[in-house]
């Protein structure tokens, strides 16, 4: 299928063509990082950070940090991440919503590299089952170091969710219930399971500090589906955002997300879940307001909001980095 088909009138060398997507990746590494989205793979790195730094705040007992534990943890939920990915651009191509998606670019309409005839879809398939089985398997070997079989039981859920966030005959996404399994496997389970393998524990305050992240990971993805509304709309897949109407996802929505990220963040340093200096994050106000202004104001113009989504990408990295980065202050205290 040319760019053409896949796309509308603009082509490969057309006007316009030069904001569609990156040059085409030469080399295994960079058509593997490409087609597991590796831009948005901070999405499950930060909670993992949140977790394992949480115990310098919170100080259970028995506390004991573990480099190898972080480092794990870390490169077990980001391959599951990257699985997903590439689980969830299969699905939607043999579905034709990616294929049909007139908006594809960098940030949205996958990877593209299907629609480029760069790989096959079985390509696709097969680097994500390698990719669940590797962080499946260290997600075992976590589990066989931490007390009990929580970290099994989360990680399970987070491969079921995972997975069928596109594939059948669930399909997650295609049901409006996309949004809870990205808030629930990037967030809240990664933050609480991170922060069980460092200190044999869950609390409920780890669930309140995770909520901000939690809200922040889910408005990159509403921002998305704002720019995906017609595609989705056309290829069947009944997101919350196409459920509820260009308007109410551009505006309502958008901006009830920017208010619940700053809503739980002050909360969460309210109950003591974080240390207040993470308050700092309010500094990232203007990202929010780029992201709830342009999506205000251009919520049937999917061409003009690149940059916010690129803002709420920042939101979410810088969000995450203050929270852990304010845990890690705890230290000596």
């Amino acid at each position: 299928m040319t760019h053409g088909d896949a796309r509308g009138e603009t082509g490969p060398t057309g006007e316009g063509a030069g904001d569609k997507r990156a040059e085409i990746p030469r080399g295994r590494v960079a058509i593997f990082l490409r087609a597991a989205r590796a831009p948005f793979l901070t999405a499950s790195a930060m909670p993992v950070l949140i977790g394992s730094t949480l115990p310098f705040w919170l100080r259970p007992d028995g506390f004991a940090w573990s480099w190898l534990h972080f480092v794990e943890a870390l490169v077990g939920v980001v391959l599951l991440h990257a699985a997903a990915n590439l689980s969830n651009c299969y699905y939607d191509h043999l579905s034709g919503a990616d294929p049909s998606n007139p908006n594809t670019n960098v940030m949205s309409g996958g990877s593209g590299l299907l629609t480029e005839g760069v790989v096959k879809p079985s390509y696709f398939l097969r680097s994500a089952i390698v990719c669940f089985a590797i962080g499946g398997a260290i997600g075992l070997h976590l589990n066989f170091v931490s007390p009990g079989n929580t970290i099994l039981i989360l990680g399970i859920i987070a491969i079921v969710v995972a997975h069928f966030y596109t594939a059948p005959p669930v399909k997650l996404c295609y049901r409006g219930l996309g949004e809870v399994a990205v808030g629930l496997t990037f967030g809240v389970l990664p933050v609480v399971g991170a922060y069980f393998v460092q200190a044999g524990e869950i609390s409920w305050r780890v669930v309140l500090a995770s909520l901000p992240i939690t809200f922040a990971v889910v408005l990159i993805l509403w921002v998305n589906q704002v720019v995906d509304y017609v595609p989705d709309r056309d290829a069947g897949k009944r997101t919350l955002a196409v459920i509820l109407g260009p308007k109410a996802a551009g505006r309502g929505v958008v901006l009830a997300l920017a208010l619940l990220i700053f809503g739980s963040l002050f909360v969460a340093v309210f109950t003591g879940a974080v240390i207040p200096l993470t308050l700092v994050a309010v500094l990232a106000f203007g990202l929010i307001r780029t992201v709830v202004a342009d999506c205000w104001n251009h919520y049937r113009d999917p061409s003009k909001l690149a940059e916010a989504s690129f803002s709420a990408i920042k939101l979410h990295l810088i969000l995450g980095l203050i929270i852990a980065g304010s845990a890690l202050a705890a230290i000596g205290n």
